[in-house]
């Protein structure tokens, strides 16, 4: 069973939960918890993404499975259009762009006549505004100006009728306010000032705005400012406990919820209310916490989230909770079965650059398994982690979870350091602990398979087998590969030739391929995967046969699975048949011999 994509409308709170008989949308309040119908959608596509409204579904997204964009679709429209997910901002009165009376209506992301879900589109994304019940074919676009290669998304705020709109082109990021002149429906679009980089977060609440800088570094700052200011000098900082730092943070109407990371990994959940910025901690901060799903609306008067913590004896349980505004605690809506974890242990290594970093060992026995921490996307809901965790149980598999620093933006990372060549950092430590025995393999997902990749094309010798999932490999080439052309803020223009030298020394496909043979590996793709295009695995695939013994599986799923597709089920038991026929191969027998540990929570 897994839970996603977190919604909060008012003072409701809504969620897919999935089994293997398939996915229910659930809203929960303070009466209690009760499913929503979803209406049917096309023939083939499945609900990607709701946006209710306060009695049931006002809008939904239809897609492949896993996929990024699909038809969206509201009741009383008489036709669709193509759209991004998780793109979709509730207005609850908009006028019509003809000028008609106002109503409800949304502000959405999408492509421009004539694209078509068969071909993934990635050029001329649109912002529109639609009023319920009209056409989508008369929605106009709003006019910003952006270069085409610009990734936009918007975020609601505290004022029904205003959107902050965020575009990020070429290194450099760009906030906007959309605001719906009352009476005239006409839209204004006003910049900000504020210079901000991928790891600048706005939020507009409705007595305060809030700003976060260098957010999932140790230099993460959070700021509140008044209403109407972004430069940080207008505002104060929010000062969190010693070996505290802010990863992201959501905004309610009257304050915000913040993640954040505390010494040895552990995550927890801080409240700052508007009128007092003093952080208050509301959930976790104990050791084996974690939030794999959280989300608020400043237009809503709640949080939400998905809290996976440990029990006094050792076992996990996993609940999604709910916390009102103006409410000292939240409330458990529901429990969800959780595997019990492993016997779990730390240690520390040394990365390339001295600094010391986790990595968290559940298991004693078996092959070891190293991956980043949250070494998927959404790794507390894939139905891999279930699966690893469950042969962890069993004494079949030992999980090693490496904290790995930041990997954008790339092409500023000197010698592929800090994050890139961590994963490497903490093998090398691995393989010094565990003896040659037992063997060592290494799992990357995603972006996280860069990291992966280039550990085993250093030094191959570390390694007995390697698996790479969704993953990215081309970090020349990845702007004309799916919608990789939106990420060259994040990892560099390699149009630029200065950056263009340093992405391809950290890109796995353009490293130098060491002498000898490489050890077994299994790629997996998804066919509806418009993030991490499938061309990044077959091209690396293409590249090793011959060296490598090369397995390439594609599998009918987008960039994140989801334990009711069949289809992701079929691609972990391939992941877990790997990892033990590589195990068997090599004649390991599984027995419990450990990893020499240190104690949880030692210091670094």
């Amino acid at each position: 069973m897994a839970v996603h994509g977190l919604l909060a409308v008012g003072t409701a709170g809504y969620w897919w939960q999935d089994a293997e008989s398939g996915a229910r949308l659930l809203r929960g309040d303070a009466s209690g918890v009760c499913e929503v119908g979803v209406p049917e959608g096309p023939d083939g596509l499945v609900p990607l993404a709701v946006h209710p409204s306060g009695t049931g579904p006002a809008a939904v997204l239809y897609g492949r499975p896993g996929g990024d964009y699909g038809c969206l679709t509201e009741a009383g429209a008489p036709d669709h259009v193509l759209a991004r997910r998780p793109t979709l901002v509730r207005l609850p009165r908009v006028p019509s762009a003809t000028g008609g009376p106002a109503g409800p209506g949304f502000v959405y992301t999408g492509f421009p006549p004539g694209a078509r879900l068969e071909d993934p589109p990635v050029d001329g994304l649109r912002v529109a505004v639609h009023r319920t019940g009209e056409p989508f074919a008369h929605d106009r676009p709003v006019p910003l100006g952006d270069a085409p290669d610009a990734l936009v998304t918007l975020e609601p705020t505290a004022r029904p009728d205003t959107v902050l709109v965020k575009s990020a082109a070429r290194g450099a990021t760009t906030h906007r306010l959309l605001r719906l002149v009352p009476g005239s429906g006409r839209p204004t679009v006003t910049e900000l000032p504020a210079v901000s980089s991928p790891r600048t977060r706005l939020v507009l609440g409705a007595h305060r705005w809030w700003r976060g800088e260098a957010l999932g570094t140790p230099r993460a700052v959070l700021y509140v400012l008044p209403p109407g200011a972004t430069e940080v000098s207008a505002g104060e900082p929010v000062v969190f406990p010693d070996g505290t730092a802010p990863a992201w943070f959501w905004g309610t109407r009257l304050g915000v919820v913040v993640r954040a990371v505390v010494a040895g990994g552990t995550e927890a959940l801080y409240r700052v209310d508007g009128d007092r910025p003093e952080p208050r901690l509301v959930a976790g901060g104990g050791p084996g916490d974690s939030f794999p799903e959280v989300t608020a609306a400043p237009d809503a008067d709640c949080a939400l989230w998905l809290r996976v913590g440990r029990r006094p004896d050792g076992s996990t349980a996993g609940h999604v909770e709910l916390l009102l505004d103006g409410t000292p605690d939240p409330r458990v809506l529901g429990r969800i079965p959780w595997p019990a974890s492993a016997p779990r242990t730390t240690r520390f290594w040394t990365a390339g650059d001295g600094r010391r970093l986790p990595v968290r060992l559940s298991g004693t026995a078996g092959p070891v398994l190293l991956m980043e921490h949250g070494g998927l996307t959404a790794l507390a809901n894939a139905p891999l982690e279930r699966a690893l965790e469950d042969l962890a149980r069993a004494g079949r598999l030992t999980l090693a979870r490496a904290v790995t620093r930041s990997l954008v933006p790339a092409h500023r990372v000197p010698s592929g350091e800090r994050g890139y060549d961590d994963l490497l950092h903490a093998a090398r430590h691995l393989r010094e602990h565990i003896g040659p025995g037992r063997p060592l393999l290494v799992l990357g997902h995603s972006m996280g398979a860069v990291g992966a990749a280039r550990a085993v094309l250093l030094e191959p010798g570390l390694f007995d087998g390697w698996v790479l999932r969704f993953p990215v490999t081309d970090l020349v080439g990845f702007p004309a590969l799916g919608i990789g052309r939106y990420w060259t803020a994040l990892l560099g223009d390699p149009s630029r030739p200065e950056q263009r030298r340093a992405l391809a020394a950290l890109s796995p496909l353009h490293l130098p391929l060491p002498e000898g043979p490489l050890p077994p590996l299994l790629i997996q793709t998804g066919t509806h995967d418009t993030r991490a295009d499938a061309r990044h695995g077959r091209r690396l695939a293409e590249r090793l046969r011959g060296r490598a013994a090369v397995t390439l599986s594609g599998y009918p799923v987008g960039h994140v699975e989801r334990f009711c597709q069949a289809a992701s089920r079929r691609a972990v038991a391939e992941v877990t048949a790997f990892l033990l026929d590589r195990a068997a191969s090599m004649g390991d027998d599984a027995s419990p011999r450990s990893v020499r540990d240190d104690p949880e929570g030692a210091p670094p």
